[in-house]
């Protein structure tokens, strides 16, 4: 059901936002330069909000980076500093070395000048059995203290070749790691900087664009339609405005509880993902819905899936649409003030309470209100998603 009603939804105000002008209704030629210089200052104010949100995220990116590098910094102290301990430690080790070659040096040379039968000569040589006992535990004292200076060596040399292998593989990591922060920050600042120059060019755009926008409503209220046709002036009043300026300063449609925000969630029962392209807002029965921006009422009435439903049309190509109401108390091609009070909150099958479907669209693409309603968050219930 919610994804019938979002399809007919987006076609309904596709119908609306994408009419060419030979097909929408005949405009006095006022009307349609004010309406095509509102929309292109509206879709300025999009780009540039991109741009906005594209520069704070590289400023957020930029401010990773240099903790990042502040960071390699203190691990290069580290490791510099575990340099010198690395070392002082293999200086130690190689003394160490130095000590054990020295004294298998000298076991060599004796083991040479005795021969390979040195043992067994200094066995025959005894005189009694308390001499022999004692030749004994010479030779194998003697064997035990050159199989430690053997392993000694090779444990000096093992460790060596591992603190090498180590502070080679930690220093490598450190350079690499600081070279690609480097990289990344200098891409960041090259794309902050190219950003920075379409939001200056997009700025002369939208002032030009405004400049254009100004001179043709002072030509329009100069008009004597103007003063004689009030549907004519309240056209022109309404068009002067722009909703694209109203990010985040935007009212509640009604007082309540957001109960489900922007964006897909999982239906309970049936475990599939349901798109929600706006806000479920709970409040009591009756309670008034008011337009959130000036604009013309371009449908009032039962559409399937959303109940008693009323959609405006506000200058700069955006819409908003007010769903499960309980009645409706404007009507089709009525011009609304921002706060006009326009229906009354009636039951949402969906939350299973009374509440406000609430949608805000910009052309065909819906938007998340809760970016542009004034103090609003993004408070949806995330049990539900």
């Amino acid at each position: 059901m919610k994804l019938h009603r979002s399809a007919l939804a987006l076609a309904f105000l596709g119908s609306l936002a994408t009419l060419s002008p030979a097909q929408q209704p005949p405009k006095d030629d006022a009307e349609a330069a004010i309406r095509r210089l509102a929309g292109q200052i509206a879709e300025i104010a999009g780009k540039q909000q991109g741009v906005l949100d594209r520069m704070d995220l590289l400023k957020r990116r930029l401010r990773l980076d240099e903790m990042m590098l502040a960071r390699m910094e203190s691990q290069q102290a580290q490791a510099a500093a575990a340099v010198e301990t690395a070392t002082a430690r293999l200086a130690d080790l190689s003394r160490q070395e130095e000590r054990a070659r020295r004294y298998l040096r000298l076991r060599m040379r004796q083991v040479y000048a005795l021969g390979v039968l040195q043992q067994y000569r200094l066995l025959f040589a005894v005189n009694s059995t308390q001499d022999l006992r004692s030749a004994g535990l010479y030779l194998s004292a003697l064997g035990t203290r050159d199989a430690k200076a053997f392993g000694r060596l090779s444990n000096v040399r093992a460790d060596q070749a591992r603190l090498q292998s180590d502070l080679a593989a930690s220093e490598e990591a450190l350079r690499t790691r600081a070279l690609d922060t480097q990289r990344e920050r200098q891409t960041l600042l090259a794309e902050q900087s190219r950003q920075s120059a379409l939001l200056a060019r997009l700025s002369q755009e939208r002032q030009t664009a405004q400049q254009g926008l100004e001179e043709t409503l002072a030509a329009a209220k100069a008009m004597d339609r103007y003063v004689t046709d009030l549907a004519f002036r309240s056209r022109v009043d309404l068009m002067s405005k722009n909703m694209a300026l109203a990010r985040g300063l935007l009212p509640r449609p009604c007082e309540g509880t957001v109960l489900r925000g922007f964006g897909d969630f999982i239906h309970p029962k049936f475990r599939t993902r349901v798109p929600h392209p706006g806000l479920d807002v709970g409040a009591p029965l009756g309670s008034p819905v008011k337009a959130v921006f000036d604009g013309q009422v371009e449908y009032a009435g039962w559409l399937s899936g959303y109940g008693y439903t009323v959609i405006l049309s506000h200058p700069g190509g955006f819409f908003s649409i007010y769903g499960h109401l309980d009645q409706i108390s404007a009507t089709k091609g009525e011009t609304l003030a921002q706060g006009q009070v326009l229906g009354a909150v009636g039951e949402n099958a969906a939350t299973g309470t009374t509440a406000l479907y609430f949608e805000l669209r910009q052309g065909a693409k819906a938007v998340d209100p809760a970016l542009w309603l004034k103090g609003e968050t993004h408070a949806a219930d995330s049990s539900a998603r």
